[in-house]
């Protein structure tokens, strides 16, 4: 029993914390773009795709290090004990051991050319001690050589566009990424935008409920009057109280549902209900108007914004530079080698470049090294094969694009056009059913009509003004889905980039090789700084204003 009570004061805590918690809000009155810019600012999708974008656009200058210089020394020491063979001996003077303490230190640079050479300049120098040149040098003797080696593929690997296979394909997938953003970017401003017109839709009917309240409860307090000076029916009555407690119930699930349509916004700001925040209220009207260019114009215009789009033919480029890449690799590995140098052999260190620099000891090599599989390449033929494929598959995506978005688009369009016509119509259907009202309730006032006549007109007026209210979110909604299968979301509120300018955005973030909180604050109210900057310079563009296609 003890435990139960235990538990229960527990249970009845934990709520009371929570239910302080959440409770902890207060009324944010925001435009949409004010809301908008929010998102921008807060939302951690759009973060990490911004950095996604940087972190490719990293991989494409990493690619350019290919053709960095690289310094290549090394240095070693051997001390060998030898024992020697009777033919040895005998060329030796009869010894019977070699010693020899040797120091070799080589030094070069080497590099890569756009055609796919490899070059290497060097210099090395071997301080020779033996007991067989003790005699002659008692301090050892030096060998120095300087020479530039060259390998220069002339089938496989030759040229730029093996070379710069890499290089072009990192810049290729830089470009997709940057689509990708666009897309992470449109969907999210898309549906934090309907997201914002839900609340709009949520503070209507609630308000619409409220409404519809205060006229159950002035009925019902008027008909308790007259059954008091025995005017009224105790029917009436009746009717009026349950006409109260309907409406109260539709305002509870009117109320519900506005603070489900408020947290759902809270999502794409990144924000809590269990901790402290501000609860939006939505100030803006969606905006109506006839749609004044056609599907075609917008279909066309789906070509040149469609992120999708974009990235397929991004992801078909992408495919030739793997194809021309793998043709390269099925051919035989034949390679031209050429090098030359000179070399000196002195008693001491000081005097090891008089030869090199005379050329008095000169040594240059030219030969050809074919390599070719036995199996005939198999390696390279399924390479290639798999790159074909992958172009047919981006094509097959291509195609299926098109269609998806003829549909899509033409959709939204009819759609668009069937919620404009339902707000006009929904419109005369509310200034009739508010001068009926009215008439209802003078004819009420002088004992014309009963409560229930007023009620039911009450609930006709409820649901036309609902009606034109969703009709006007539902074609924004509609307006929404033809700005983002065309991909003009962006375009339309002056939201679009340039690659060039997200990353002049992002760079900020990197100091000293590492992303800083203090970086990370600051690229975050440069965002919303730059969002304003782009909101007042150029308002927001609906599809509904647009210009019409040019013939």
């Amino acid at each position: 029993m003890v435990n139960m009570q235990w538990g229960r004061c527990i249970v009845w805590v934990l709520s009371g914390w929570l239910g302080m918690t959440a409770g902890q809000c207060a009324e944010l009155k925001l435009t949409l773009n004010e809301f908008l810019a929010r998102v921008l600012t807060n939302n951690e999708n759009i973060q990490m795709k911004m950095l996604e974008v940087q972190i490719s656009r990293k991989q494409y200058e990493a690619q350019k290090g290919l053709f960095e210089p690289a310094w290549v020394t090394t240095a070693t020491h051997e001390d060998r004990r030898n024992a020697l063979t009777e033919e040895q001996k005998r060329n030796l003077f009869f010894a019977t051991l070699f010693n020899e303490r040797n120091n070799r230190y080589d030094s070069s640079v080497e590099m890569i050319t756009p055609s796919g050479a490899k070059v290497q300049l060097g210099y090395r120098l071997n301080e020779l001690r033996n007991n067989l040149n003790q005699a002659n040098f008692p301090d050892g003797e030096y060998l120095s050589t300087l020479s530039l080696a060259i390998t220069q593929p002339l089938l496989k690997d030759f040229g730029y566009a093996a070379t710069l296979a890499n290089l072009r394909a990192a810049a290729i997938n830089s470009d997709i990424t940057f689509q990708e953003y666009r897309k992470a970017l449109i969907e999210i401003v898309a549906r934090a935008e309907a997201a914002y017109w839900d609340v709009y839709l949520a503070q209507q009917q609630y308000a619409f409920s409220t409404d519809s309240v205060a006229v159950a409860q002035t009925l019902l307090a008027d008909n308790q009057a007259k059954l008091a000076v025995g005017k009224g029916s105790e029917l009436d009555v009746l009717q009026a109280e349950a006409g109260l407690a309907q409406r109260q119930a539709l305002a509870n699930e009117a109320r519900q549902k506005l603070y489900e349509a408020a947290n759902r916004t809270m999502i794409f700001c990144s924000s809590s209900v269990l901790g402290p925040h501000d609860r939006l209220v939505a100030v803006d009207e969606p905006p109506v108007g006839p749609m004044t260019s056609d599907t075609l114009y917008f279909r066309t215009l789906a070509d040149q914004l469609n992120p999708d789009a974009l990235a397929l033919k991004h992801q078909l480029a992408l495919d030739g530079v793997r194809i021309n890449f793998a043709k390269n690799q099925r051919l035989p590995q034949l390679d031209l080698k050429a090098s030359y140098g000179s070399s000196d052999i002195n008693p001491n260190y000081q005097g090891i470049w008089r030869n090199i620099e005379a050329h008095d000891y000169p040594a240059w090599m030219l030969g050809l090294e074919l390599r070719i599989p036995l199996g005939g390449n198999i390696k390279a033929r399924k390479e290639l094969d798999a790159a074909r494929l992958r172009r047919q598959n981006t094509l097959l995506a291509m195609q299926s694009l098109r269609v998806q978005l003829d549909n899509l688009i033409d959709a939204a369009h009819k759609t668009a056009d069937s919620y404009y016509d339902n707000i006009q119509r929904y419109a005369k259907v509310v200034d009739f059913n508010q001068n009926l009202l009215k008439s209802q309730l003078d004819r009420l006032e002088v004992g014309k009509t009963d409560s229930r006549t007023v009620l039911e007109t009450e609930q006709d007026l409820f649901e036309a003004r609902l009606g034109l209210v969703q009709s006007k979110v539902r074609f924004k909604r509609a307006v929404l889905d033809l700005e983002q299968s065309v991909g003009m979301v962006l375009q339309a509120r002056n939201l679009e980039l340039s690659q060039s300018d997200l990353a002049h955005r992002t760079r900020a973030l990197m100091r000293s090789g590492r992303v800083t909180p203090q970086a990370f604050a600051e690229f975050l109210e440069q965002v919303q700084r730059e969002f304003e900057l782009r909101r007042q310079s150029a308002p927001p563009i609906p599809p509904a204003t647009l210009p019409p296609r040019q013939p």
